[in-house]
């Protein structure tokens, strides 16, 4: 008898790899195995949940039942390396690269400008490979629509991706494929063969014995087994005794809710047959419980095909496409949803619910061979141990007489959990409307909730669609349905009044035609809201005779981030000796740190040393005063706690979890401070109790008073109201990183900061070295939108310390969680307003008393920008504008993407659109009755209004709204004057290379999506006279730019191309005399001569502020939305944005950062809460299972960008204008198109038609409370 196996062997990318106990811990991820042991780094990591989608893979692998060979993405953050036994997998630079050439896929999404800092591209890559390789090339626009909802993209606003994987399917759209005709064909040969790729390489399969189990054992006594039989897991749960197990398939339930670490044994049960089998006949399906979600939905679809008495499983199907994301669907199993059900009955699980309510009975077996049949309901309250769930059997149901169907309604089209999920079935008499059972099931409701038992017995024998049966069932659920209210859940009450929404849905839904009468405008309300295929428009000048310049190429380092072969800061390779840190961090603010007791973290395996406060040679401070910083920033808290998640100190060990882990085993010990202060985490929460002592004057430049503002008038009407905006996380998709290597005079710093001088001053002074040791190189950042300015400084002071104390590299990524707790966020708002109007829509006086939250510490003022901006296009002779700051109890909040020209154009548009509402004007009307004379903004607005149709869409929506009471539509416009300024210095150096005329470039910028390096390629190519080939970007370093302005404010790409051009310019200069000599040279021969004549070929440029002036950049934006108001969810139908781009240097790329900053704007207002705890302020929704971002599903149905046509910039460089930020005032339209909806819903509502105040973010739970709905409302006629 041969013995199993005592290692696991899988390949990557066709390279067989072998890992036992001796170098691989038990609880290593795939993606771990992948960066710091095969060394591939094109593969990312960010949340380590599976919710960001940075880390997928391809894996290939043999169906335990019909071996045959299936490929499917995983999230190797989550896919434990033991599991890989007998799989290929397959990386990003596995399916191309610079030196084999790229794959389609990669060169699609390069050319049609789909990344930008590219950080997330190469798991889009690998997703949208998965998916091709999942259906053998088959696949539609669709398809490609509906797999991304696990892939979050910050930079882009997806459309571009989408674009670029669109045209490679089946049905592709002629334009797409027209854009893509240029692309080289370098098709991928074979590095063995050297013929094109046929695809087959050594496989896994071939290297091992399918039938031979694995039993690995650790050194910490825990243990690995794979096994082929259900028989073998009872065998190894006699033999492990009260050992803690897992049963292993994906391990995607560790994304929800953590895995212990004090689990021993881990069985791999990804082989065994009979927990992978399906059988129907005409009365059941039977479903092996350990089959994968995808595979679930295939075979549901095949069974519905068969007969109608399956043809609910469409409806379940359907269901299951709303659970998580594709990787998550492929890796994850049934019996694995369900277990998560059993051991946290809160966790809201979709798959649970529709099995319970579609009839479903489980088999559970146990030692002996002991099997039960048990509903869902009962399963979730059976104790599991050593008990194994085998497989799923599904009735048949008589599709005359039931109905089926269920809803799941969450924050974002795709890849989130529910509010509240409804699963309904219904079996009627012969008549159709009488019931003879019924069950109506529930999620989301509270942890032992699932039907509405009461109401069930209750309708037996009554005729469902009955007017007063529906009233009376409704008054009953409602007595049935008692949420509980845990942060950061929606509130009890809209969850309540969710769950009987999806109950009436359900009535509108399955009502018969012809037996029973409904309103024709009620029925779309018994429907979700379906999205259309999604496509753009793009429009803008283009100026041949100074391409490259103006010409909408892809970025030049687009195919390198495609590819994974761009580099971030965590992917420089391991040093020797290298340790990792983790922030240890406080948790009760308005408290003082007293003792730190490291003891136990110290004791934690691979713990190397904890250091704090008292550790720093120098200043405890990463806000340096020279910078203008009026308040310390400590690195480590060393006195009083400010907020929940400041760090006091950093652990570090030897790997990431250890270090990680670690960190919370660091006691803390608090000493009360002498006066209790009340936690106040949000303005709001300040606000509300009045807490006047931490609201604080602003600089003078916050408070304008226009010349002819007087306290006294007499006006029509006065208008009166507040306003409140709160934060917004930057979610970069690269966390804050700094790996700092010790070297002979000094240290080497890699930041991710988007400041390099910030962080160089700051960790001279910490550390008592001078500025010249240390060394910053920045190749570039995986997103920055403002949260790399100042606060990388403390995660880089951090780093160096550590580095510095123990003279080792040193490697610092902040978790999702610490990166979300303890770093600030956008500053919110809050403003209250008084205007004074004539009847006509002028306005005579106008008051904003404004507030920003400032979170722990007032540096960084923000308030002239937002008083500045507040203006507008407005003339503001008559108002008057205050604004101040206020301290709470969070992390010093920082700039974000558009800070405080976000918060000033909202407040103003948003006054716009209620003094208008008040005195029943078109807002529009009203906007131009404001402007200046001799506005550029009085011919812009009448243009757009007729080019984007806005009277006659209107109409159309006013005829939609009275045709349908439970969808209602709203569009809106809203204008934008963005006054652009200049300000600091820095360099560039532009050095041509003799020998072959190439030319190299570094300067003071930092490329992190934002297309920095391409515009300066572009200008050195024009004003050179070279193709864009011969110009390489290199990373940006202290030696060549030091005391570099940071890059931020939209302006530093046209500061840099700014200084790049003024550098060509000397080096024309001083090869002019050599190419007088010589005029038909080529320009390689110039160069040598230059070379032989000794003429300097490297020239430095530093641009200052004072050299260019500065400019207004027009805007208008216009959004059409629709809400499905019996659930809050809203829909995009279509944006137009208009944006004046002066030339734009490279139109690609700068319609890139106008729907990405429109996008992130989206998100913003409509699906990103922050939620705190009012007890100690701790973020709740600080991961990406509680905090959403927009996804591919959530953009607009039709999107639409225009630069304004003809509107070249004498002021700007090259006659541009800037393109990062303004974009982002401009997505409150999207507000006030939904406020226009529901302006509608609450009038079919019978409310008054009052101004509805609406902030951010306008998620879901908001807008079905401001719908103003009621029970008594749902009828069916």
């Amino acid at each position: 008898m041969i013995g199993p196996l005592t290692e696991v062997t899988f390949t990557i990318n066709g390279k067989p790899y072998t890992v036992d106990p001796r170098t691989i811990s038990v609880d290593t991820s795939l993606n771990t195995f992948i960066r710091n042991h095969a060394h591939l780094t094109g593969t990312k990591f960010m949340c380590l949940e599976g919710g960001c989608g940075a880390c997928i893979v391809n894996v290939n692998g043999v169906h335990p039942v019909t071996k045959e060979k299936k490929s499917w993405a995983v999230n190797s953050c989550l896919y434990p390396v033991y599991a890989c036994h007998g799989l290929d997998v397959k990386t990003v630079e596995g399916i191309g690269n610079r030196k084999d050439g790229y794959h389609p896929i990669q060169q699609r999404l390069a050319h049609l400008n789909g990344t930008q800092c590219g950080y997330c591209s190469p798991g889009m890559v690998m997703n949208m490979y998965s998916l091709m390789e999942a259906n053998r090339g088959a696949i539609s626009m669709e398809d490609v629509e509906n797999a991304f909802g696990g892939n979050i993209c910050r930079c882009t606003g997806y459309r571009p991706i989408l674009d670029a994987f669109k045209s490679l399917t089946v049905d592709a759209d002629e334009k797409l494929l027209d854009a893509c005709q240029d692309i080289e064909d370098l098709t991928k040969t074979c590095p063995k063969t050297g013929s094109p790729c046929a695809g087959k390489c050594v496989s896994a399969k071939d290297r091992i014995d399918h039938k031979r189990p694995v039993k690995l054992v650790f050194e910490d006594d825990r243990e690995w087994h794979r096994v082929m039989q259900v028989n073998d897991i009872f065998a190894i749960f006699d033999q492990i005794g009260s050992k803690p197990y897992m049963l292993v398939a994906g391990n995607t339930a560790h994304g929800v809710y953590r895995r212990s670490p004090s689990l021993q044994v881990f069985i791999d049960i990804n082989a065994v047959e009979e927990l992978h089998t399906h059988s129907a006949d005409s009365n059941e399906l039977i479903v092996g419980a350990n089959v994968s979600l995808t595979e679930f939905m295939k075979i549901l679809d095949e069974t519905a095909n068969k007969s109608p008495n399956f043809s609910h499983f469409k409806q379940l199907e359907k269901h299951i496409d709303l659970i998580a994301n594709v990787p998550v669907r492929s890796a994850g199993t049934i019996a694995g949803n369900l277990n998560i059900k059993n051991q946290h009955h809160e966790f809201p699980s979709d798959m649970y619910l529709i099995l319970q309510a579609a009839g479903a009975k489980l088999t559970v077996v146990e030692t002996g061979g002991k099997t039960s049949l048990l509903t869902p309901a009962d399963f979730v309250q059976l104790d599991m141990q050593k008990k194994v769930l085998k497989s799923i059997t599904l009735p048949a149901l008589d599709a005359s007489r039931y109905q089926f169907r269920s809803f799941k309604v969450m924050p974002r089209s795709q890849n989130a959990h529910a509010y509240v999920n409804g699963a309904f079935l219904t079996k009627f008499a012969e008549d159709g409307v009488t019931v003879e059972s019924i069950k109506l099931c529930f999620g989301g409701i509270n942890p032992n909730f699932t039907h509405a038992t009461a109401t069930e017995a209750f309708l037996v024998g009554k005729n469902l669609f009955d007017a007063e049966t529906v009233q009376a069932t409704m008054n009953q659920l409602s007595s049935d349905i008692r949420p509980d209210w845990v942060l950061p859940d929606a509130s009890a009450e809209y969850r309540k009044n969710l769950a009987m929404a999806l109950y009436y849905k359900y009535l509108l839904n399955v009502a018969p035609e012809g037996t029973v009468l409904v309103k024709p405008s009620f029925r779309s309300g018994g429907t979700v809201l379906e999205r259309p295929l999604s496509s753009g428009q793009q429009t803008f000048d283009t100026y041949e005779r100074n391409w490259p310049l103006t010409k909408n190429i892809p970025k030049i380092e687009a195919l390198a981030q495609t590819s994974g072969e761009a580099k971030f800061t965590n992917d420089l390779p391991p040093l020797p000796g290298e340790l990792y840190a983790a922030f240890v961090i406080a948790t009760k603010p308005h408290s003082r740190i007293g003792k730190i007791d490291a003891a136990d973290a110290l004791k934690s395996p691979g713990v190397v040393a904890f250091y704090s406060a008292k550790d720093i040679p120098g200043t405890n401070n990463f806000m340096p005063a020279s910078l203008g910083n009026q308040e310390v920033e400590e690195v480590f808290c060393s006195g009083e706690v400010l907020y929940h998640g400041q760090p006091v100190g950093v652990i570090l060990a030897e790997t990431f979890n250890q270090a990680n882990h670690a960190a919370t085993l660091v006691n803390i010990l608090y000493e009360r401070v002498s006066q209790q202060q009340p936690v106040y985490p949000t303005l709001k929460s300040l606000v509300d109790n009045q807490a006047k002592t931490r609201i604080f004057d602003e600089p003078v430049t916050t408070t304008r008073r226009g010349s002819n503002y007087r306290v006294k008038v007499s006006a029509a009407r006065k208008v009166t109201g507040r306003f409140e905006m709160a934060g917004q996380y930057h979610y970069t998709m690269e966390t804050q990183t700094c790996v700092c290597v010790p070297i002979e005079d000094g240290m080497d710093v890699h930041s991710s900061t988007q400041w390099v001088d910030l962080c160089q001053v700051a960790i001279a002074s910490m550390l008592k070295v001078p500025e010249n040791s240390l060394n910053f190189t920045v190749r570039r950042l995986g997103g920055g939108y403002g949260s790399k300015i100042s606060r990388a400084g403390q995660i880089a002071c951090a780093c160096a310390l550590s580095a510095h104390l123990q003279n080792r590299p040193v490697r610092f990524v902040l978790t999702i969680e610490s990166n979300m707790s303890s770093i600030g966020k956008r500053y919110g708002c809050i403003s209250d307003y008084e205007v004074d109007v004539e009847s006509n829509g002028r306005i005579v006086k106008l008051t904003n008393n404004y507030m920003q939250d400032y979170g722990a510490s007032l540096n960084e003022t923000v308030g002239d920008a937002t008083t500045e901006f507040f203006n507008n296009c407005y003339d503001t002779k008559t108002w008057k504008v205050v604004g101040k700051a206020a301290k709470t109890d969070a992390p010093s909040n920082t700039w974000c993407r558009a800070p405080g020209t976000t918060e000033g154009i909202a407040m103003i548009e948003n006054i716009m659109e209620h003094v208008a509402w008040e005195l029943g004007l078109d807002p529009l009307e009203l906007r131009l009755m404001n402007l200046p004379e001799g506005s550029k903004m009085r011919e812009l607005l009448p243009q757009f209004r007729k080019d984007v149709e806005y009277n006659q869409r209107k109409a159309e929506i006013d005829q939609f709204n009275m045709d349908n009471r439970w969808r209602k539509r709203g569009i809106a416009i809203s204008l934008m004057r963005y006054p652009l300024g200049y300000f600091g210095a820095l360099h560039a150096l532009v050095a041509i290379h003799a020998g072959d005329g190439t030319v190299s470039i570094t300067h003071g910028g930092i490329e992190m999506g934002q297309g920095m390096n391409t515009k300066a390629a572009q200008v050195a190519a024009y004003v050179l006279g070279l193709p864009l080939e011969k110009i390489s970007i290199k990373p940006t370093t202290s030696l060549t730019s030091p005391n570099a302005i940071v890059t931020g404010g939209s302006m530093t790409s046209e500061a840099v191309c700014y200084a790049v051009k003024k550098a060509c310019e000397i080096l024309l200069e001083r090869i002019k005399p050599v190419r007088d000599a010589h005029k038909d040279a080529p320009w390689e021969t110039i160069t040598q001569l230059c070379y032989a004549g000794n003429v300097d070929l490297c020239a430095t440029y530093q641009y200052r502020a004072t050299e260019l002036k500065p400019y207004i950049i027009w805007g208008l934006s216009c959004a059409e939305v629709e809400v499905d108001v019996l659930t809050g969810n809203v829909q995009l139908r279509r944006v137009d944005i208009l944006e004046d781009t002066g030339e734009s240097l490279s139109p690609g790329v700068d319609v890139g950062q106008i729907e990405g900053a429109f996008v992130m704007g989206v998100g913003y207002w409509l699906t990103e809460a922050l939620v705190y705890n009012a007890e100690d302020g701790a973020l709740l929704t600080n991961r990406t299972w509680t905090y959403k971002p927009p996804g591919a599903k959530d953009i607009p149905v039709d999107f639409r960008v225009r630069f304004l046509q003809k509107s070249s910039n004498p002021a700007g460089v090259l006659r541009s204008k800037a393109t990062g930020e303004p974009a982002l005032n401009m997505s409150i339209v999207v507000l006030f198109a939904l406020r226009n909806a529901l302006r509608s819903a609450r009038k079919d509502a019978g409310l008054a038609d009052d101004w509805i105040p609406m902030g951010t973010a306008s998620t879901p739970d908001q807008v079905h409370l401001l719908a103003g709905n009621s029970i008594e409302q749902y009828k069916l006629n």
